[in-house]
């Protein structure tokens, strides 16, 4: 299970949660407030190396544009021109959602939310954290993780939530799970009032009119959904935000600390701050760090010339003892040498002296035990072979008369053989005109 700290600037605050994830699952642990001018001393007392954060930037840039159809790989640069076009801004970075296609003037066209802020808002806003030696893993703007949370309770085709973040009231709506329209107000009261039944009906009647939409609901959210101080009703049902089955945590802690905790579950899609800007203020602290590294380094290697400076001298004089000792090692391995070559000369006896000799009285005890019948041996040849089998050859004469006996005579002597001990005949010729035979055999003598 993964630990994750969650913050989000509302106002004058900022609130923080720390929690452990698990899949989808998210369980809260601790959940604090701090103010804003007390973070930057509250960030250098976290153990925590890395955030996820969410804010309302309080200059943003939002709509819904028309695009030509075109391949993933064109798409980004192509919503960055129309940003320009629109916002005549330069330094920025942004983030977009497809929301579908869209007939227009008997051509298809892609239908794209984005939304952009100056690179310079982003900047702020992490160098909080950098500059106190922490790191932000995510920055979302608000409305993201509020609206990611939003549209995973609530099926339809269009809604509208409203959240607070400090004074400020978030209106925004939703087309197929994507962000369609975003408007912001600013509120005096800490409740749900008719202040802002007055603007969720206004923003309702603009959308109607300017994009054709129209919610099915209105969904107040976080510190909204308590207790109401407003008795005007909205022109389309309004409903509270309840908590969702994966977040484990009190009803009243998801109400105050939805922004922080609904940042756990934020798309990664609408992290707003790119791989190039991230890179920059890893780099900017590793320039930062790398000087006290030096420095460290420099007095570690005055310390370590020093040590070694010492150690050459103690070597200096393990050198000179070494030579000595080498001079008398160096004599007894030539003694040694000359031992060696005398004993090489009587290895090749000893070797085979102490080679296992082949038991050649067990096949001569072996003929004695047959029976020959009408075969009368003349010679016994053995050959010692290097696996110490003896290959053995036999010739002698034959006292039957046809061919047959001699045959049957032979045939029966080999039988024997076989029986008694481990004997692989070889070949064997009977020489019919001179009574003679004569068979090579396999002995093997050792086990």
């Amino acid at each position: 299970m993964g630990k994750a700290v969650a913050v989000s600037f509302e106002g004058d605050v900022v609130k923080v949660v720390q929690a452990s994830l698990k899949g989808k699952s998210v369980s809260v642990d601790k959940v604090e407030t701090v103010a804003l001018g007390e973070f930057e001393e509250y960030l250098r007392k976290q153990k925590a190396g890395e955030f996820i954060v969410a804010c309302d930037f309080k200059e943003s840039y939002q709509d819904v544009i028309s695009i030509p159809l075109v391949k993933e790989q064109y798409l980004k640069r192509i919503i960055e021109t129309e940003i320009k076009k629109a916002t005549s801004l330069d330094n920025f970075l942004f983030i977009y959602t497809v929301i579908g296609e869209k007939a227009l003037e008997s051509r298809k066209t892609m239908e794209v939310f984005y939304y952009a802020v100056r690179k310079e808002a982003v900047r702020e806003i992490v160098e909080r954290f950098y500059e106190n030696g922490k790191s932000v893993k995510a920055l979302y703007p608000a409305v993201f993780p509020a609206a990611s949370l939003f549209d995973s309770q609530i099926p339809g085709e269009v809604h509208m939530g409203v959240y607070s973040s400090g004074k400020s009231r978030t209106a925004f709506f939703t087309k197929k799970g994507a962000i369609y329209f975003i408007r912001s107000y600013e509120s005096y009261e800490p409740g749900y009032s008719d202040f802002d039944a007055q603007n969720i009906n206004m923003t309702i009647s603009f959308c109607f009119q300017n994009i054709r939409i129209n919610p099915a609901a209105v969904f107040l959210m976080g510190t909204l959904s308590e207790a109401s101080q407003s008795s005007a009703l909205s022109t389309v049902p309004l409903a509270c935000l309840g908590n969702t089955g994966h977040i484990r945590c009190s009803m009243e802690t998801f109400n105050e600390f939805i922004l922080p905790i609904a940042s756990f579950s934020a798309l990664k899609s609408s992290n707003i701050i790119g791989p190039e800007f991230n890179r920059l203020y890893v780099l900017k602290n590793y320039i930062k760090y790398a000087a006290v590294v030096f420095m460290a380094l420099a007095i570690l290697c005055g310390g370590f010339a020093s040590y070694e400076a010492k150690l050459a001298a103690d070597r200096k004089d393990q050198i000179s003892s070494t030579a000595t000792a080498r001079a008398a090692t160096e004599k007894v391995f030539a003694e040694y040498s000359a031992r060696t070559e005398k004993i090489n000369q009587y290895r090749p006896i000893v070797e085979f002296l102490n080679k296992p000799a082949p038991d050649i009285h067990k096949l001569l005890v072996l003929f004695a035990e047959i029976e020959m019948g009408d075969l009368k041996l003349d010679t016994i040849n053995a050959l010692l072979k290097e696996d110490q089998s003896l290959t053995v050859f036999l010739a002698g004469n034959v006292l039957s008369g046809t061919y047959t006996a001699m045959q049957d005579a032979l045939d029966h002597m080999i039988a024997q053989l076989s029986e008694k001990g481990k004997i692989e005949l070889k070949s064997k010729e009977i020489d019919l005109k001179e009574k003679k035979f004569t068979i090579e055999i396999s002995y093997k003598t050792t086990e």
